[in-house]
């Protein structure tokens, strides 16, 4: 009876810390929208950004995805995981999305 106690306590314990190792995430969609020339990032239900693109002396394309890319690698710098991309088509309109998301550091 002793030995089964010890048991389920270890395995009680085991459980405890497998739940708290669970990583937790912050996610982040961005998305350009070349028709109106425009990135757009939403941070994890927190926080949400628009800016207006600049093309340099690059060529002002619907399927000119520079300017996304380079967002996208700003976001990667700051330690933030592509998860996917996706393209959507309507028209003369572009629209790339990237899923990304960042382990946030829990303190106990």
């Amino acid at each position: 009876m002793k030995s089964k106690k010890i048991l389920l306590t270890i395995i009680f314990t085991a459980l405890i810390s497998i739940v708290r190792a669970q990583d937790k995430y912050e996610y982040m969609i961005i998305e350009f929208d070349t028709f109106k020339d425009k990135i757009s990032v939403s941070i994890d239900g927190k926080e949400f950004i628009t800016e207006k693109v600049d093309h340099g002396n690059q060529e002002r394309s619907a399927y000119n995805a520079n300017p996304f890319l380079l967002k996208v690698k700003e976001y990667q710098d700051k330690d933030w995981d592509v998860m996917s991309f996706n393209s959507s088509a309507d028209g003369n309109i572009e629209r790339h999305f990237a899923h990304l998301r960042k382990k946030m550091v829990v303190k106990n």
